[in-house]
């Protein structure tokens, strides 16, 4: 059988990342059989041993299966028709910081389909009653980040009031693996954080690297509905494309 087997595909699933399962449904091409498997991630990556020739086929229609989220059958060339079913494991955002942007920010990543918990050490702005729908937590942001389980699932955003707050919660999440983290700030105060966590705490400039700042997609907006609106896009955007294609737009700013 060509292609990859059911364990690998139970081993994608595990890691939390969204990805197209495909299965050969009818082929008149003997080095590709009807039950034939692949996996394509969403940043583009053909998992088996297809033939060159159908990859790309293979790409373009399983990104657009991942895109809009539907499952769907697809002709890749005469006499090669295929089953692609769109993986995406739940997706959880952690929003650090309850201030004016973790408002809306909440909203319309609920409206998106993201599960939303919000943590601020302000019992005044940790409050469930301006968050509603999602889990509300006020506690000391470094304590608690340390009882909360992060994963590949996990979209973290840092929106606090200030970069020793932005580097309390960055120093417990860069060293876990996240589908996202975004840092909002000015280039100093940002530059000042991702500094501090390379020189200070260890943090390897890989994994800083991974960190989407200025956050949002470069929408120019200013308000804080816009500012919102602008990494709800991000969010959506790495979930479905993948974090390569998200940075790709920042390429407008």
């Amino acid at each position: 059988m060509t292609g990859i087997d059911i364990s690998q595909l139970i081993e994608l699933m595990e890691a939390g990342r969204p990805f197209c399962a495909a299965v050969v449904v009818a082929s008149d091409r003997p080095e590709l059989p009807p039950g034939s498997r692949a996996a394509v991630t969403a940043g583009g990556t053909v998992e088996g041993g297809w033939p060159a020739a159908l990859k790309a086929q293979l790409r373009a229609a399983a990104l657009a299966a991942l895109a809009d989220g539907e499952s769907r059958t697809a002709e890749l060339s005469p006499g090669v028709r295929v089953f692609l079913d769109a993986v995406s494991p739940a997706a959880a955002l952690l929003i650090c910081g309850a201030g004016h942007i973790a408002l809306p920010l909440a909203r319309f990543a609920r409206e998106t389909g993201f599960s939303v918990t919000v943590l601020d050490d302000r019992p005044e702005f940790a409050s469930p009653a301006r968050f509603p729908g999602c889990a509300v937590i006020a506690g000391d942001f470094r304590e608690q980040l340390r009882a909360l389980p992060l994963g590949p699932s996990v979209y973290a955003v840092v929106i606090t009031r200030g970069h020793e707050h932005d580097t309390e919660c960055l120093e417990e999440i860069l060293p876990k693996s996240t589908a996202y983290v975004g840092l909002i700030g000015s280039r100093r105060r940002v530059g000042f954080v991702l500094a501090t966590l390379g020189r200070e705490k260890g943090i390897p400039k890989k994994r800083l690297a991974d960190v989407f700042t200025p956050i949002g997609v470069p929408t120019g907006g200013s308000s804080p509905e816009e500012i919102a609106l602008a990494i709800a896009a991000e969010l959506v955007c790495v979930r479905r494309r993948g974090a390569a294609a998200a940075r790709a737009l920042r390429s407008a700013r």
